[in-house]
C-alpha cells in the first residue's frame, strides 16, 4: 500500500473485490456517523483527518466458477497528519476485513 503526494494531498489507489454497496457498508461500519455520500465521492471525516473516496467499477474477477465484484478505489486525504491518515486506513481495513479459513 503506497501513499503518494505531499502534505495533506495524500493519494492511495487499490483494487478491491467488492461492489459499491458492500464497500459503503464496510466504511459505515468503521465510521458510523462520519460517511457522507456525495454522488461520485464518499466523504469521510474522522477527527482531524478527512478523505475523499472515488470508486471505479472493474470487470468481475473470475476464479473457476467464482465471480467476485471488482473495483478500483482511489482515496485522497485532504487533511490530517500522515500518522493520523494511516490510523484511519487501518480502521477502515479492519472494518472491511472478511473472515475466512
Amino acid at each position: 500500500m503506497a501513499i503518494t503526494g505531499e502534505g495533506e494531498d495524500q493519494v492511495l489507489e487499490r483494487e478491491m473485490a467488492a461492489d459499491r454497496r458492500e464497500f459503503v457498508r464496510g466504511l459505515r461500519k468503521a465510521f458510523p456517523h462520519a460517511v457522507r455520500d456525495a454522488g461520485d465521492l464518499l466523504l469521510v471525516q474522522d477527527g482531524d483527518v478527512q478523505m475523499e473516496i472515488a470508486l471505479f467499477p472493474l470487470p468481475d474477477r473470475c476464479i473457476a466458477q467464482l465471480r467476485l465484484p471488482n473495483m478500483r478505489v482511489r482515496i485522497q486525504f485532504t487533511s490530517g497528519s500522515r500518522v493520523a491518515q494511516l490510523r484511519m486506513l487501518s480502521k477502515m481495513d479492519q472494518a472491511m476485513h472478511r473472515g475466512g479459513g
